[in-house]
């Protein structure tokens, strides 16, 4: 699922601190800057000419140098069948068909093609599937999530999830973190946020998100919202979101 895209100079004061594992990967295509990537595991910059992929299963840390601009073309993308669990960097060669992907990737944004790049954003999954750090779900948690994707204007719990794939709802809980590094009640909030994001910017009204979402009524829904992401959804904006 695509859920934002562009072509940028970030602000000076640009940082992301991701406590939780995000359940998207924020993908780059580094132009120019000096930025720095920090996980528990690794400290790396990321380079002027390649392409990055940041992890959805563990938190991490990245900031740029405020005395260089740092300008990207970027896709958030929450891959449908895979989890990223490490930073992956791919070297971009002048006339290779991944710079003709990103050059087309980056019309596209210019162009507000969105279906074409919600094709291309599922379509990058097939670069990053030589990498050991773009995992294939397991068929537990392929279901799971595609059941709540399925039903995410539903009613969702852990006691009817767990019934439904026979699972004891902290056995079941357990198994869900130890895949994803996340619980299957904030994944539940991820795929109800970022599915408003979608619909907010494609123009819906408040009110028509908030059932699409599975809220019961607006109030709730503009709480829940304003909580993930600081800001009313009524006043949210495409790009709103960090690079």
């Amino acid at each position: 699922m695509l859920i934002e895209y562009g072509n940028t100079v970030v602000a000076p004061a640009w940082e992301l601190t991701e406590d939780v594992p995000t359940g998207y990967s924020r993908i780059y295509y580094v132009l120019e800057g000096d930025v720095t990537y920090e996980s528990a595991d690794v400290r790396t910059s990321l380079k002027p000419g390649f392409l990055y992929t940041l992890p959805s299963t563990v938190p991490y840390h990245v900031w740029r140098n405020r005395k260089k601009d740092f300008a990207c073309t970027y896709l958030h993308v929450a891959f449908s069948k895979y989890r990223v669990n490490n930073l992956i960097e791919l070297p971009v060669e002048e006339g290779s068909c991944l710079s003709d992907f990103i050059a087309t990737v980056s019309a596209a944004i210019r162009e507000e093609r969105i279906e074409l790049l919600e094709q291309l954003a599922e379509a990058f999954s097939f670069f990053l599937k030589s990498s050991e750090s773009f995992v294939q779900n397991s068929q537990m948690l392929t279901r799971v999530q595609r059941h709540i994707v399925r039903h995410i204007s539903e009613e969702l719990t852990i006691e009817r999830l767990s019934s439904l794939f026979n699972y004891h709802p902290n056995y079941f809980i357990r198994l869900f973190r130890h895949e994803t590094g996340y619980t299957p009640y904030q994944y539940i909030v991820q795929q109800r946020m970022q599915y408003a994001v979608t619909q907010l910017n494609k123009g819906l009204p408040n009110e028509e998100v908030c059932y699409a979402c599975g809220y019961t009524d607006s109030s709730t829904f503009t709480r829940a919202f304003r909580k993930y992401y600081g800001v009313a959804p009524q006043k949210y904006r495409k790009g709103f979101r960090k690079p």
